[in-house]
């Protein structure tokens, strides 16, 4: 009776390492391709941003959807850090960077900063959890650039 329990187990075994392990494997990947997408997407935007100056509505609506068009829900916050040049007393001067709310209009040497964090995590992260009880990190990623124009 023994062995026949052990046959039972030794095919189940066998068949959810066949048909588990390649479907745990390709939702890593999933993860990954994800990650560099939204990368790809705030770089894009960033570039924009610096290229032309100006950020519309339209433009955020973009990014937002973009980012967003993966399969996590992500939360984006998109900061303006002014250059300002102030008088050290010596007779020169120092620029430093003062944090900004107007986005809309930006200035040639102003940093743009943007942050995008996963609210969630995506069903291949919550299948990893489930299945190897290992806990990814959520996305979390902050780029910056300068304005050139």
């Amino acid at each position: 009776m023994t062995d026949l329990i052990n046959k039972i187990l030794g095919v189940l075994l066998a068949f959810v390492l066949l048909i588990g392990a390649p479907f745990v494997i390709s939702a890593m990947n999933k993860d990954l391709t994800m990650n560099r997408s939204v990368l790809n997407e705030m770089t894009n935007f960033i570039d924009k941003i610096t290229d032309k100056g100006t950020l519309t509505d339209q433009d955020k609506a973009d990014f937002y959807l973009g980012i967003s068009s993966y399969g996590a829900s992500m939360d984006a916050t998109i900061k303006r850090y002014m250059k300002v040049v102030n008088p050290d007393g010596a007779g020169g001067t120092y620029a430093s960077y003062v944090y900004n709310e107007d986005i809309a209009t930006w200035n040639a040497g102003d940093i743009i900063q943007v942050t995008v964090r996963a609210i969630d995590y995506t069903g291949a992260q919550r299948l990893q959890n489930r299945l190897l009880r290992m806990t990814p990190p959520k996305f979390n990623q902050t780029l910056a650039g300068m304005i050139r124009k």
